[in-house]
């Protein structure tokens, strides 16, 4: 990796990246803040004061718009990281008396993001014990080792352990062993090979399709999930999320496979020796001997939280003497059990002796920035509803209304997926939830049908490093240039965008009723 960027470096490709970045970063610097005084100057309008019933009200809401455009700024120039622009809402809404410091840090701690917590900690869990690997090789090895199925395989793997572990975090772990077998495969023609291109962008597209399949695959999903839940009281459980999100997983994950193998990067299957990878990956599979016990125990745990979060709505009925043990649960109530569990209950490692599943050292290495982020684009979302700002803005984005529903998903799709290209999934999503979703309410359209693309969107961003963390894993590594990661990446896109529109207008009816 290191070989690589320096060649990037004397390409001159990273400084003019970087001087770019930190003109970006200048410019929002000074942007955001001049843009928030110019609209406090300017006022609200007439309409506004007319839609929140008086001036004070008014005040209010043009007060939350400007904090929105600040925020906005920000988040798309990176003046400052995303996760601290994040905070925001807790010093400028309660010092300009639009709610208080309470009703503005609680949304910081949202069921949802307990829920995005929780899981986090149990991927810690599953990572500490290489689970993780195991899992990915066995997929691997079980799926064959024709060129073809080789990249299939390891798309399957990425795209089944992102549903649940962070889809950087799954790159990272597969991206070494992958470059390990197609230098194996490839031996002497390694370099600017179709079968490595495929095998390298195929794991990062894979990454990021996966984490649509469970709400805790990726944080978008819960932005509108929670956003569905306090704006509207739909309760979306993790079963139904997994009805909606596993088959855009299950059709363009094959789809990118498709393209990536028989069209964009035609694998010659006869020209490389399939007998060294597979030697490559049962080595490997070796290497980790027979499944540990703290690898099983680990396992256990989260197959009984996976089986809570999936099956909670039977449970709620069933009764126990009497009582109703389950009636109660929650997915993060789920997901803090299953937390407690991993540091209750002993690794049995015997190089570890007397320690738990999890201990906090390995815990406290989870991603905090993504729930800082998340927390400010819930509590801008909390204000946008409760002073009244998203009525007004759904009443001026009305004309939503009088365009063909299936044109407006497929627009707003491509919207997203093609924004998220140069800008945070995250930011994206937190930004345009609150106010897509006002419009959507205030003009009579369902509401799923505009939430649910903005989530699968902001995830299928495939042309650009720094689209997805998947795609800058793989672009560091050095094997695949950015004109190959566009080329493969806008045809991935398009094939994205009508998936994603089908799934949203025939399963949101039905699973969401």
């Amino acid at each position: 990796m290191a070989g690589a960027l320096s060649d990037l470096t004397s390409d001159g490709i990273v400084s003019s990246a970087h001087n770019e970045g930190r003109t970006r970063k200048i410019v929002g610097l000074v942007l955001g803040p001049l843009l928030l005084c110019l609209l406090l100057f300017i006022g609200a309008p007439e309409g506004l004061i007319e839609a929140t019933g008086g001036p004070l009200q008014a005040k209010k809401a043009w007060t939350v718009l400007c904090v929105l455009v600040l925020m906005a700024v920000w988040w798309v120039t990176e003046a400052i990281p995303l996760p601290v622009t994040a905070l925001l809402p807790l010093v400028l809404l309660p010092l300009a008396g639009v709610q208080s410091l309470k009703a503005t840090s609680s949304e910081y701690m949202h069921p949802i993001i307990v829920l995005l917590l929780g899981g986090f900690i149990i991927a810690k869990a599953i990572e500490r014990w290489d689970l993780h690997k195991r899992i990915a090789l066995n997929v691997v090895n079980s799926v064959g080792f024709k060129p073809s199925m080789l990249v299939g395989g390891f798309m399957l793997a990425g795209a089944v352990l992102s549903m649940w572990i962070s889809n950087s975090a799954t790159c990272i772990m597969l991206t070494p062993i992958a470059l390990s077998v197609a230098h194996a495969v490839l031996g002497e023609n390694k370099f600017n090979s179709p079968f490595t291109y495929s095998l390298l962008l195929g794991i990062a597209y894979a990454c990021s399709v996966g984490g649509l399949g469970t709400p805790v695959g990726t944080p978008t999903n819960l932005i509108v999930i929670g956003y569905l839940n306090d704006a509207v009281g739909m309760d979306i459980s993790f079963a139904q999320w997994v009805a909606i999100g596993f088959p855009a997983v299950f059709i363009i994950v094959p789809a990118t496979w498709f393209i990536l193998t028989k069209i964009i990067f035609k694998t010659p299957e006869s020209d490389l020796n399939s007998d060294k990878g597979r030697e490559l990956v049962k080595s490997e599979l070796g290497a980790l001997g027979k499944i540990s016990i703290p690898e099983k125990r680990t396992l256990y745990v989260f197959a009984a939280v996976a089986f809570l979060w999936c099956f909670r709505g039977v449970l709620k009925d069933v009764s126990v003497l009497g009582v109703t043990p389950f009636a109660s649960l929650t997915d993060a109530i789920t997901a803090i059990i299953g937390v407690l569990l991993c540091f209750l209950i002993p690794s049995g490692s015997e190089t570890e002796k007397g320690s738990a599943i999890l201990d906090w050292k390995t815990a406290e290495g989870i991603p905090w920035g993504p729930l800082l982020l998340f927390g400010g684009g819930m509590s801008i979302a909390y204000a946008i509803r409760t002073s009244g700002l998203g009525d007004w803005v759904g009443t001026e984005l009305g004309v939503l209304a009088t365009m063909p529903l299936s044109l407006l998903v497929l627009l707003l799709t491509a919207l997203v997926i093609f924004i998220t290209e140069v800008l945070s999934n995250v930011a994206t999503a937190s930004t345009l939830m609150p106010i897509l979703g006002a419009a959507a309410l205030s003009s009579g359209l369902p509401v799923e049908l505009i939430a649910l693309p903005i989530a699968m969107a902001a995830s299928c961003a495939f042309m650009l490093p720094t689209a997805t963390g998947p795609n800058a894993v793989v672009f560091a590594s050095g094997e695949v240039s950015l004109p190959t990661m566009v080329k493969a990446g806008f045809m991935a896109n398009i094939v994205a965008i009508p998936v994603i529109t089908i799934l949203s207008l025939l399963l949101a009816p039905i699973i969401f009723g």
